[in-house]
């Protein structure tokens, strides 16, 4: 049992790490959409931190797409991975490489 604990601490933590975590810079895709798919919510720019406001301003006036330092917390854009931002709706996606 100790084992299996052990086991998911650490694929937690990974996970954590590479999704959602700020020790490694990535890349912040925005791409704007119609609608919203089907039970899916989005979160409101204003709700995003000053720093996740200004990746994401910067990723739109990037062509879509802008590199996130390290530091800057990415887990409102995987999650759900929507903002509202001017009206419209920008669906978010996080790379890491």
């Amino acid at each position: 049992m100790r084992l299996g604990v052990s086991l998911a601490v650490v694929v937690l933590v990974l996970t954590a790490g590479c999704l959602g975590g700020s020790n490694a810079s990535g890349y912040l895709s925005v791409e704007r959409v119609e609608e919203l798919p089907q039970g899916e919510g989005a979160v409101s720019y204003d709700n995003l931190s000053p720093a996740q406001q200004e990746v994401f301003r910067d990723a739109l006036g990037e062509d879509g797409s802008v590199t996130l330092e390290k530091g800057t917390d990415r887990n409102e854009f995987i999650d759900p991975g929507y903002v509202r931002y001017d009206g419209e709706i920008y669906r978010t996606t996080v790379s890491v490489p």
